[in-house]
């Protein structure tokens, strides 16, 4: 293939940066969503759920711009967080019932059992026996372990709102994909078939803003996936296809909550 190892690398690197920085913010993130309500502003939020990246850096990077409007609509704002609130308590969110937490439940359960099929469609694809130019190789192996990281993120979550963690691959998504990963015969394949379910993972991931009980799981999972879009930007670049993300203007190839889980 004709493309640039070092486009290849730069971006895996910078792809890393930005994975590192919203894990550890996540991370944060899950450990505080049971323990009050955030008074911060909706732009405060933005900034602790993107890492402390700025505004201008998240949108852009590479020379590619991502749509705005979910990432910031994932964050809320403080005006219908206190609106919840009931009268007379101050910092203090409405519990989350247990029947309203299985939606929640469910999206993540599905975030999760997509995660861990990325991680299996990765090694299935690095294992092949099919020869990718080493930047690829190396891409391939780092954008698996950040899904298998975004899984854990997910289980993590699941597991305190009090549901079963998902560790298993999605077997609705992973039966639509046996066709591709049966006809893997190259190197162009094999980014074909990432770049579809990473598309795949991000228009799930919009199509979930909004669907919360609890608001501040959107920060979480549109922080990993901005970073699912930046792998489907790379691949798209690879194979010399526009590098602006599908997923984040359509929810075109989003998987419904509930879904095989």
């Amino acid at each position: 293939m004709d493309f640039s190892s070092d486009f290849v690398r730069r971006e895996a690197r910078e792809s890393q940066s930005d994975h590192v920085s919203a894990m550890r913010s996540m991370k944060d993130l899950v450990g505080r969503l049971f323990n009050g309500e955030s008074t911060e502003s909706p732009f405060a939020k933005a900034d602790f759920a993107t890492g402390g990246l700025n505004r201008r850096r998240f949108i852009q990077f590479g020379g590619l711009t991502v749509a705005t409007a979910a990432v910031f609509a994932a964050c809320g704002t403080d005006d219908s967080d206190t609106a919840k609130k009931p009268a007379g308590e101050k910092g203090e969110a409405p519990k989350t019932s247990p029947a309203e937490a299985q939606g929640d439940i469910q999206i993540l359960r599905t975030a999760s059992s997509l995660e861990v099929l990325a991680v299996d469609v990765y090694e299935k694809a690095i294992q092949s026996g099919l020869v990718l130019t080493p930047a690829v190789g190396d891409a391939a192996m780092l954008f698996q372990s950040q899904h298998r990281e975004h899984a854990e993120l997910f289980q993590g979550a699941t597991k305190k709102l009090g549901g079963k963690p998902m560790t298993d691959p999605n077997p609705v998504v992973a039966q639509s994909l046996e066709g591709p990963i049966a006809a893997l015969k190259d190197e162009t394949s094999v980014i074909q078939l990432a770049l579809m379910l990473e598309q795949a993972a991000a228009a799930t991931y919009q199509s979930s803003v909004g669907q919360f009980k609890d608001v501040k799981l959107n920060q979480a999972v549109m922080s990993v996936g901005g970073v699912e879009a930046r792998h489907a930007a790379i691949l798209a670049g690879v194979l010399k296809q526009p590098q602006v993300p599908k997923a984040f203007q359509t929810k075109d190839g989003a998987v419904a909550a509930g879904t095989g889980v």
